[in-house]
């Protein structure tokens, strides 16, 4: 509590569980009408001590050890993508990877290219020097994407195929 001695504090609470005799009740009220700060604790205790009062007990159900027992044997749910939905999305991510393969091979993403900021719009308006233009190379752009293809395919294989694959190994040798 804040800004009231260790004392103060015991007192606060000795008074609101009526626990001070008649002349420490009569001491402690008469410091209590002095202090703000200590009339400011009373009202946060009381309110505290009216709401425990009025908030029920949980009880647990009669059966809820022998529920709690018995599950311990069960396995936990599975969580993740089921095994078809993940060998799906690994199909379509490998189908991605080829079709960009085989337009690299072809060499449609072998031209250069370069983008002219000066054609812009906001140039025009906001910024009246003259700005460089910004060569693209589409080639190593379509690598790099590429290569975060095979890096999902293989998170996707790993965490939607193997590993159901091996857990409902395991499930089945114990």
């Amino acid at each position: 509590m804040k800004n009231i001695s260790k004392q103060q504090e015991d007192n606060l609470i000795a008074y609101l569980d009526d626990a001070l005799s008649p002349s420490e009740k009569e001491h402690f009220e008469q410091e209590l009408s002095a202090s703000p700060v200590l009339q400011q604790q009373l009202a946060a205790l009381q309110n505290v001590t009216r709401v425990l009062k009025n908030t029920p007990l949980e009880h647990p159900s009669k059966n809820f050890t022998q529920r709690v027992m018995n599950g311990l044997n069960q396995y936990p749910v599975r969580s993740g993508l089921p095994l078809k939905n993940g060998i799906l999305l690994l199909i379509g991510v490998m189908i991605a990877v080829g079709i960009a393969s085989f337009l690299l091979a072809a060499g449609v993403f072998d031209a250069s290219g370069s983008i002219d900021l000066n054609n812009m719009v906001l140039q025009n308006k906001y910024i009246p020097e003259s700005l460089p233009s910004i060569p693209v190379n589409t080639k190593l752009i379509i690598n790099i994407i590429i290569m975060l293809n095979i890096a999902l395919a293989f998170l996707v294989l790993d965490r939607a195929v193997l590993k159901p694959w091996f857990e409902r190994r395991t499930r089945m040798n114990l």
